[in-house]
């Protein structure tokens, strides 16, 4: 055996934030490469026409519906969590 084995507090000192790093890293990669595949997918299966009127529909989604809901449920915890007055004007 050669020199002291090392205990798990100095492997990770000396260790964790490259693990850390790689588990973010496969994350992120995630997050864009599953969507990324599926409309790949999807552009195989039924063509680039259906393909390009789904990314359009959902864009659109997400430009209208999405955000309307997004902006009521911001606007609806500004108001009762962080409005220190809301409680006097009821």
């Amino acid at each position: 055996m050669r020199g002291n084995p090392m205990d798990f507090a100095l492997f990770m000192e000396r260790y964790g934030y490259k693990i850390l790093l790689g588990i973010m890293a496969a994350v992120i990669i995630g997050l864009f490469a599953i969507p990324a595949l599926g409309i790949a997918t999807l552009i195989k299966t039924y063509g680039l026409g259906i393909g390009l009127v789904f990314l359009i529909v959902a864009a659109a989604y997400g430009f209208t519906v999405w955000r309307r809901s997004a902006e009521a449920y911001a606007k609806a915890h500004g108001k009762y969590f962080y409005d220190d007055k809301w409680y006097k004007r009821k």
